[in-house]
């Protein structure tokens, strides 16, 4: 038994994995020595100076600009894809990656948006990440449960209804501690998602995912916005700016 949830928690590790584009896997990551990554995502090339102003760019503007077309869902969701894969290179903050179905998503909005001249929703064509417990059809989660391997929902949580009405386009789900109810995010299948100001720190928990994706602007904002079902990210989110305090705080030292 001991060795089939460790082959269990391999294989979907592998799975996830091989859902990231190749051409968006980094031969260039910071050493291990290098705990602030905070910028990186903007430095490391794998984004263009347009998808750096888009994933820069405050929710309220990005829905207007979804609205009048002027950027499409679909560039706005690849943009969006893109600095969530470098930051999961970097904190190991996610868990289910599903963005060839969120582009197709994407394009659908894109094409309502030209038959109709209207959007679908308030939420037109922006892109959310979701904790891993919210369940969509047809996509994994485990909650870090290896016995939960390759067991996929059957119908979306009343949240996923919700946000697709609202014309939201989903893309990942972020990692979580097993069981939830704990203040650091690991568990036996994804591991330990560490602190982008810190990376030998916490990024805190249960939210600890959805903390390193969903970040401040001068950080991180590797999402525009995300949920969960309990109300723990802003305390994640605070572990992650305690870090940011401590580590200036060293410095100046």
């Amino acid at each position: 038994m001991t060795g089939n949830w460790k082959y269990l928690a391999a294989s979907k590790k592998s799975c996830q994995q091989t859902s990231i584009p190749k051409e968006w896997l980094l031969n260039n990551l910071p050493s291990a020595n290098e705990l602030n990554v905070l910028a990186f995502p903007e430095t490391c090339g794998l984004l263009t100076s347009k998808e750096v102003e888009i994933t820069n760019t405050h929710v309220d503007v990005l829905l207007k600009k979804l609205a009048s077309a002027e950027w499409p869902s679909v560039v706005v969701t690849t943009a969006f894809a893109k600095r969530a894969i470098i930051a999961h290179q970097l904190t190991n903050c996610l868990t289910e990656i599903f963005i060839e179905r969120a582009l197709v998503r994407a394009s659908e909005l894109n094409s309502h948006l030209q038959a109709t001249g209207e959007v679908v929703g308030p939420l037109h064509g922006l892109p959310i990440s979701l904790k891993d417990q919210v369940s969509i059809k047809g996509i994994e989660s485990t909650m870090g449960y290896a016995s939960w391997v390759g067991q996929y929902a059957e119908h979306n949580t009343v949240l996923v209804d919700v946000l697709k009405t609202l014309g939201a386009v989903l893309y990942v789900k972020t990692n979580v501690p097993q069981t939830l109810m704990s203040p650091e995010t690991f568990n036996l299948i994804f591991g330990r998602t560490v602190n982008p100001s810190n990376r030998s720190l916490t990024c805190g928990g249960s939210s600890g995912g959805e903390g390193a994706l969903v970040d401040e602007p001068e950080t991180f904002k590797d999402a525009p916005i995300g949920f969960q079902v309990v109300g723990r990210t802003h305390e994640d989110e605070a572990v992650i700016a305690m870090a940011e305090i401590v580590d200036a705080a060293l410095k100046a030292f």
